[in-house]
């Protein structure tokens, strides 16, 4: 019983510590996604970048979170990207 126990508070505790870590990278002005990259670092793992094309035309390139990245394909409107 104390094996269970002491398997299920060491569990929820690494859930805490990951959740509790997840970035928060500043967001991004309004605009169209025109270009995704996912690039790969050994001492940092997965980064991910959305360049967005504001309506003035200028391009912004910018950090985003994986979900982020996951749910903002090229030509969709961000920021709306990024809440479902």
């Amino acid at each position: 019983m104390r094996k269970a126990h002491a398997a299920i508070a060491t569990t929820v505790g690494a859930v805490l510590a990951l959740t509790a870590c997840s970035p928060d990278y500043a967001a991004g002005p309004a605009g169209t996604v025109s270009d995704r990259s996912a690039t790969y670092f050994k001492s940092g793992g997965w980064r991910y970048r959305l360049t967005i094309t504001t309506n003035d035309g200028r391009r912004h390139d910018f950090r985003v979170t994986r979900h982020d990245y996951k749910h903002c394909f090229h030509g969709s409107a961000y920021p709306t990207c990024t809440r479902r």
